[in-house]
């Protein structure tokens, strides 16, 4: 890499906060700047009234300088926030995208279930821990991370009436309207590569035959949350596709 050290920008996925990240972000010890923000509707960051990737990628764009050269990796939804990002839409397009985990082909009974489970309200719990336990389900991070790993922290709110998750149910909807995967990831300005776990339940490698990508890259013996199951392997896996060795 010649040049000043770009910034890593890392975006997480469906359910989960930034703090998916923190195990890679030790493991990877960049010497640029870090961004992991959590996407609207999840963790810290405020609900909204409408959720797409284009919106959030708006949302992302705001924390970059006009001129800033970045990189971005991105788990799940986060991989459309980073697609719609280097489209050069919302901004100059990274350098490159790396993308683990997103959910190519969907069902229509699938879409048909997403605005019932955003019309529903949270679910509330007499304790934290019953909304950990709920927290871990809607990220992935069941049986991946135990529940008082840090990880957790912003996945949950106390409120007047309880706990609950920190995201808004609403955001499942982040992806309805937007056109499939192989005609947005067509459009991207930057070179895209695609991974997955091996045992990842939501995406498997034949479902990426109309991408117009290369095949992914298949993490051995990892699920859907690769990044944080064996962050090393994943960012060996970003290093040597974005060509950052």
């Amino acid at each position: 890499m010649t040049g000043s050290t770009p910034t890593l920008l890392l975006l997480h996925g469906l359910g989960a906060t930034a703090q998916v990240w923190d195990p890679l972000i030790a493991t990877a010890k960049w010497k640029g700047r870090v961004l992991a923000p959590d996407l609207r509707g999840h963790g810290s960051a405020g609900w909204a009234k409408s959720y797409s990737f284009g919106g959030m990628a708006s949302d992302v764009a705001e924390l970059l300088e006009v001129d800033e050269t970045y990189l971005v990796l991105g788990h799940s939804m986060g991989g459309g926030v980073g697609a719609a990002l280097a489209t050069g839409l919302f901004g100059h397009p990274p350098r490159a995208v790396g993308v683990i985990g997103a959910k190519i082909v969907w069902s229509d009974e699938e879409l048909a279930k997403l605005p019932e489970v955003a019309a529903k309200p949270p679910r509330l719990f007499d304790n934290q821990e019953g909304a950990v336990d709920w927290f871990l389900k809607l990220s992935g991070l069941l049986g991946v991370v135990p529940p008082d790993s840090p990880l957790t922290e912003r996945g949950v709110v106390h409120i007047s009436d309880g706990w609950r998750a920190s995201q808004d149910p609403r955001s499942v909807l982040v992806g309805t309207g937007a056109p499939p995967f192989p005609e947005m990831f067509k459009d991207v300005l930057a070179p895209t590569f695609m991974s997955l776990g091996e045992h990842d339940p939501l995406v498997s490698p034949s479902d990426h035959k109309n991408m117009p990508t290369d095949s992914p890259y298949v993490f051995k013996g990892l699920g859907h949350n690769a990044m944080v199951e064996d962050p090393a392997t994943v960012w060996s896996w970003f290093c040597k596709a974005a060509s950052l060795t």
